[in-house]
């Protein structure tokens, strides 16, 4: 099941706005991160992973170095138990290495495989649902959900300053549809427009 998130996002009139995503699903909250020496371990009880699953990392307000939010990392045979995993930056790989400590909410999920998958994003008027912009989306690797969103400077200034809605959507290839990604986006005024 693919839940829904919520991010607000500020277009600027008249300039480029990009953003990657990576759809993910079976989000978990991480009950603590023990790093020993060099090696994080992830503690989540009942976590259900096996040894090759692709995880990614979000959340935080302090991470180790060495370690990168949003990026795939692999579950590992070694210090895989019911409530504990460690990972690797490569299937079949070595544990990483980090420093320093962890702080703060952290959670995992699997990527989801968009393989196959429509993207979708459109800004409509909060109270009209009139659309007003289309991004422009391009899936940068299916099989780890990852995908980009754009919207060209011409769109963006034909956008009148305010606050919209706007929403992700992901559409299997048998057409069931998900909302991922809902939010505000809020439309700022630009000055230079040479």
């Amino acid at each position: 099941m693919i839940y829904p998130a919520t991010y607000n996002i500020t277009i600027l009139q008249n300039a480029t706005w990009r953003g990657s995503f990576r759809a993910t699903q079976n989000r978990q909250a991480l009950t603590s991160i023990t790093i020993a020496g060099t090696t994080p371990t992830f503690n989540v009880p009942c976590h259900g992973l096996t040894a090759t699953t692709k995880v990614v990392f979000t959340g935080g307000n302090d991470i180790p170095c060495g370690f990168l939010l949003n990026t795939v990392y692999y579950v590992i045979a070694a210090g895989l138990t019911t409530g504990a995993f460690q990972v690797s930056a490569t299937s079949g790989g070595s544990t990483i290495s980090v420093t320093g400590t962890a702080s703060g909410d952290f959670y995992v999920a699997t990527p989801l495989d968009i393989t196959g998958y429509t993207v979708d994003a459109d800004v409509k008027g909060l109270i009209t649902n009139t659309l007003v912009g289309t991004f422009t989306p391009t899936i940068t690797s299916a099989t780890d959900g990852a995908f980009e969103l754009m919207m060209l400077p011409a769109t963006a200034l034909a956008i009148d300053v305010g606050s919209y809605g706007w929403d992700v959507s992901l559409t299997q290839s048998g057409g069931e549809r998900y909302y991922w990604v809902t939010g505000v986006a809020t439309v700022q005024r630009t000055y230079s427009r040479t």
